[in-house]
């Protein structure tokens, strides 16, 4: 391997480190529910914290006579600092149920938590004159722990970096700040801050501990609800893949799906796509090359529908439906269907330029609009997704109507005037549908 390709393949990798793998809407969906559950509780765990640490530092002072002014502006700092810490939890929260900057509260709540640590041991230092290196003696030091486990409830490995960078960073500039001190020079500011190991001091360490403890708790919590939801989640997803179209399956919610099982009447257009002469192909094709045939027209029905936001309800054989509308009616979906044919008739011309099919393939489209009832039907041990009514009828009549009328492409007037194409598409004289009571104007494109 030369020195390029090595370093073409670190390049590689790292760029593999980097990058995000695509997620589909659903996973999408996922992470952003998970993501607004994750600040409400770190925004309550914040609060609860605050609220048992300022308990127990207003215990453990409680009774004793603070006689010098530099315990006196300690204790104040700290109770500021626990107050500010109690109040951002409780904003991010607030926030977060307003859905507003989810995505930006991470990173703006870890930052406002290690600027209000950073900040009181700042002020101990630079403001009250202790000795940088004798950070760790303040129990205040001990909140570090507890706000990298607050973090840590996102799940976001940059957030958690970021955060873990800024305290190393902040730790380091005070710690080294005031130079280096001899041991005497140690012993006196111990001795002047005896008071930072007393009883009452520990006492308030071993509550952070505790709520470092109930906090990781939580992120435990919260790491098994994901895991939970996305099981959840991806079973739905596998057994709905049995019995729905495979564009519907990954953007239905269980809300979604549960109003399809109850069923609905929506307005839709439906396109019935079908080989003409097939069984010509059936009988001069050895039944691996139908294999093959089959799987290829499929494959440019699948091109077609896709590249106009169709819905394959189902193949039949040679044939397909496909749905325009479904889950819900958009702007232009019967203009849609219209250009889904065209492209699906270029595609097949295409084909036969390319095989040389003797004789070539055509295909019968029919394509018609109005409201169907879409659902899904059947019991648990076997469910089908599934539109039935008059305008699923009328089209299927519609595509068998293309024999007589010697065109590969109708389309009833209902359609065409939807689509707003009118200047493009022609009458068709033809017989009344079979089983259709009333008359039908089919129309086909002009030229």
């Amino acid at each position: 391997m030369t020195p390029r390709s090595r370093t073409r393949t670190a390049l590689g990798f790292i760029n593999s480190l980097r990058t995000t793998p695509a997620l589909s809407d659903a996973t999408h969906r996922l992470i952003r529910e998970a993501d607004t559950g994750a600040l409400q509780r770190a925004g309550m765990a914040r609060m609860v914290t605050a609220g048992l640490l300022l308990l127990a530092l207003v215990f453990a002072t409680a009774g004793i006579e603070l006689d010098t002014p530099m315990a006196r502006k300690q204790i104040g700092a700290a109770e500021l600092t626990l107050v500010l810490f109690g109040a951002s939890g409780w904003f991010g929260a607030w926030l977060a149920s307003k859905r507003i900057a989810i995505a930006q509260l991470p990173v703006i709540t870890a930052m406002t938590d290690a600027f209000l640590v950073l900040g009181n041991l700042a002020y101990s230092h630079w403001g009250l004159g202790i000795p940088g290196s004798l950070f760790a003696a303040f129990p205040v030091a001990w909140v570090v722990p507890i706000t990298m486990a607050a973090a840590a409830i996102h799940y976001q490995p940059r957030l958690q970096a970021f955060v873990a960078a800024i305290y190393v960073i902040g730790l380091t500039l005070i710690a080294f700040s005031g130079g280096f001190m001899s041991i005497e020079e140690r012993r006196q500011d111990l001795a002047a801050i005896a008071g930072l190991f007393s009883m009452q001091a520990n006492m308030v360490r071993i509550v952070m501990v505790f709520a470092a403890g109930l906090i990781l708790i939580l992120v435990a919590r919260q790491g098994r609800l994901m895991l939970e939801r996305a099981v959840r989640e991806t079973t739905l997803r596998a057994n709905l893949t049995r019995y729905l179209p495979r564009e519907l399956a990954p953007i239905l919610t269980d809300q979604a799906f549960a109003s399809l099982r109850q069923g609905r009447r929506i307005p839709v257009t439906v396109m019935f796509v079908d080989i003409r002469a097939s069984t010509t192909f059936g009988e001069t094709m050895e039944p691996a090359q139908l294999a093959v045939f089959i799987t290829s027209f499929r494959r440019r029905v699948l091109r077609a529908a896709s590249r106009h936001g169709g819905v394959i309800d189902k193949f039949t054989g040679d044939g397909a439906l496909i749905l325009f509308g479904v889950p819900g009616a958009r702007d232009g979906d019967a203009r849609r269907a219209l250009a889904c044919g065209r492209t699906l008739l270029t595609l097949i011309e295409r084909w036969n330029a390319k095989r040389g099919f003797n004789p070539p393939v055509r295909l019968g489209i029919g394509i018609h609009t109005g409201d169907v009832f879409c659902g899904v039907v059947g019991d648990e041990s076997r469910l089908e997704f599934t539109v039935v009514g008059e305008t699923v009828n009328i089209g299927s009549r519609i595509e068998q109507a293309t024999k007589a009328a010697d065109c590969e492409l109708l389309a009833s007037q209902e359609t065409v005037v939807a689509a707003g194409e009118e200047d493009l598409w022609t009458e068709v004289e033809c017989d009344p549908l079979p089983g259709v009571t009333r008359r039908m104007v089919l129309m086909k494109p002009v030229g």
